[in-house]
């Protein structure tokens, strides 16, 4: 019986030494490449774009 117990502590060792492992490479890959990480990537860019089409609107009553 203590040689099970052991077997299954000794698993779930392992189990939590893996997913420690995935879990620092997730945070570096994340922290290496930031636009992984920004949800909001594709809103920044159509805000930018709503911007440009303001300016453009501006420019043209000004004239």
């Amino acid at each position: 019986m203590a040689t099970a117990i052991l077997n299954s502590l000794k698993h779930g060792a392992y189990t939590a030494i893996a997913l420690y492992v995935v879990f620092i490479a997730v945070v570096t890959v994340v922290s290496l490449n930031p636009q992984l990480g920004a949800p909001g990537s594709v809103s920044v860019q159509s805000s930018v774009v709503v911007l440009d089409g303001a300016a453009a609107q501006a420019k043209g009553r000004a004239s």
